[in-house]
């Protein structure tokens, strides 16, 4: 620093003192506050424009390609759906994957529910089974894994006495098929 420039410094400070560098220091503390206000403001805008801009968009009408695009997914879903006379080749392969995973399924009650819009059917399967807590949970995730379209509707779980190896369950699944065909 010159002489000339650090002897006026040091005027300054002998006459102005601590408050006076509290006080620019204070205002500079202000101004960057003043200046970073301003850029939250504009960001703030900027958002509200994009939320009112989405909200506009998503009060629109689907268009027909979103709807074609639904209708395929549609269509595909009920290609991979398999045949209704499939059924005992389902419950064949439920009762090897049952096996493999150590369940023994001594009764199981099967009924349709039939779903006048859809267009598959939903055949309810309920599998009373006493098995270690393990062999059921490998059972059902390698039933769900060999059958596509079965799905898991509920597990009852129930034990007699809380150091009994076995569990008494029931498991309920969900095949869903195509709908028999109607031959005139």
């Amino acid at each position: 620093m010159p002489p000339r420039l650090r002897w006026e410094a040091q005027r300054l400070w002998r006459q102005l003192g601590w408050p006076c560098a509290i006080g620019a220091a204070s205002l500079a503390l202000a101004v960057v506050a003043v200046q970073q206000g301003e850029a939250l403001a504009l960001r703030q805008q900027q958002l509200t424009a994009q939320l009112a801009a989405a909200a506009r968009q998503s009060a629109m009408p689907s268009t027909a390609s979103t709807l074609d695009a639904d209708a395929d997914s549609l269509a595909a879903f009920h290609a991979y759906l398999p045949r209704h006379d499939s059924i005992p080749e389902q419950l064949k392969t439920l009762l090897e994957v049952a096996q493999k995973s150590g369940v023994t399924l001594a009764k199981a009650d099967y009924k349709p529910q039939e779903d006048g819009n859809a267009a598959f059917l939903r055949y309810q399967i309920t599998l009373p089974v006493k098995a270690e807590y393990a062999q059921l949970q490998a059972f059902i995730v390698d039933a769900l894994q060999e059958l596509p379209t079965l799905t898991l509707d509920s597990v009852l779980f129930k034990r007699e006495q809380i150091e009994a190896g076995e569990i008494d369950a029931r498991i309920q699944f969900i095949l869903l098929v195509k709908k028999p065909e109607v031959r005139p």
